[in-house]
């Protein structure tokens, strides 16, 4: 910072407007090159303005009174002669060239007659008279000026460093020349754009002044233009080339910065543990929800299925009550059908027990112990394609092999 400040003074110290002295015919070049400051000039005063070529007369009248001299001692009229026509023309040569004016490409000539202002001539060749002189050459070209304001206080009293690029035409050379000198320019609007460039910044705050809008240039450049119209000078251009508060200034704003992000951080994250909190238990909802459908879908086929088995019990209970019903019937009307269906089932179970030899059975008394023998040895001899329960008449008991059985 301390060089950039330093840079600042020297370059409001050695100025950056120039004018130079120099011949008429080195215009051009005078206006191409660079000083030792390294600035071009703007504004060109002819050394001499006489544009009569003095030592093209002069030779000429040399060149007479030697030829007049060297023929009247010669006593020969042809070199007499001769040094009359060629001092004739050389004087010729001398005047006429002071008739031609040349203004370099992107220059304005002015023309004075007796010290006073008559006319401004444009680049080009010009047939002028040599009695008319060119007071000045004034550049057309547009003309950079660098402006630093250094520390000055901000609309917060914030000391700020500011560096804006001016650049400006002259458009009237006369106003320009004849109103104030170039070196004068300098300083004049030096001191102008500081002052114009203070009392911008006295309006914006100090965390505005890297972003200064075109509001604040306009206003700019409306209060220069007011204050350099006088001299035929027109902005045409503003460009900020540096602007930048303090170093503490600055560190603490990032710091600020710094911890607005922080915290804007910190809410991003809250946030988002608050939205994974909510899917969480959305999700922890949806899977109630699910498991309470899923228990009302089951309890939902229980109660179907219950349904359906009370039917079904209810559809056998009916079957059965009308079974029993046609049986009381049948037995109603068959009253030996019972028995006979008792006994049939005796000689089943019966015969399923002769046929298994360790099988034990209990019974009551002693007749049904002869009972289930006798009905072991009738299962036992009875043909297989009789029905059970009947005994053929032609065959009887063999004793002894009832014996033989009940001893088994």
């Amino acid at each position: 910072m301390a060089d950039e400040r330093q840079l600042d003074q020297a370059t409001v110290e050695y100025g950056q407007l120039t004018q130079a002295r120099v011949p008429l015919e080195d215009a051009a070049e005078a206006f191409s090159s660079k000083d030792a400051s390294g600035r071009i000039p703007i504004v060109l005063v002819p050394k001499h303005m006489n544009r009569i070529r003095n030592d093209i007369v002069i030779a000429a009248l040399v060149v007479l009174i030697g030829g007049i001299t060297l023929g009247a001692l010669l006593d020969n009229v042809t070199v007499i002669s001769l040094a009359v026509v060629v001092g004739i023309i050389m004087t010729v040569l001398g005047v006429y060239r002071s008739f031609i004016v040349r203004v370099p490409e992107g220059v304005n000539g002015l023309l004075t007659k007796g010290g006073r202002y008559i006319r401004t001539v444009t680049s080009g060749t010009h047939f002028i008279p040599p009695w008319i002189p060119v007071s000045h050459l004034v550049t057309r070209r547009e003309i950079p000026f660098d402006i630093p304001v250094v520390e000055a206080p901000t609309k917060d009293n914030v000391r700020a460093n500011l560096d804006i690029l001016l650049t400006f035409q002259i458009t009237d050379p006369y106003q320009f020349v004849y109103n104030i000198s170039a070196d004068d320019f300098d300083q004049v609007f030096q001191a102008a754009c500081q002052d114009a460039l203070r009392k911008m910044l006295r309006k914006i705050r100090a965390d505005e002044i890297t972003d200064i809008g075109d509001e604040n240039m306009v206003e700019l450049l409306e209060e220069l233009g007011q204050g350099i119209t006088p001299y035929g000078v027109e902005i045409t251009k503003v460009s900020i080339t540096y602007a930048q508060p303090p170093p503490d200034f600055i560190h603490l704003k990032e710091s600020i910065k710094l911890v607005k992000l922080q915290q804007a951080e910190q809410e991003e994250k809250q946030v988002l543990a608050l939205h994974q909190q909510a899917d969480a238990e959305a999700l922890a909802r949806q899977q109630v929800i699910a498991s309470v459908e899923r228990k009302r879908e089951e309890l939902k086929a229980r109660y179907q299925r219950s349904e359906a088995q009370r039917e079904v019990v209810k559809f056998e209970a009916e079957a059965e009550e009308l079974r029993l019903k046609k049986l009381e019937e049948r037995l109603t009307k068959y009253p030996n059908a019972a028995e006979y269906e008792l006994e049939l089932k005796r000689l089943e179970i019966a015969r399923a027990l002769a046929g298994n030899t360790r099988a034990m059975l209990q019974v009551g008394h002693a007749d049904d112990i002869a009972r289930a023998f006798v009905l072991k040895d009738i299962m036992s001899d009875r043909p297989s394609d009789e029905t059970p329960g009947t005994i053929p008449a032609d065959q009887g008991a063999d004793p002894d092999e009832s014996k033989d059985t009940g001893s088994k």
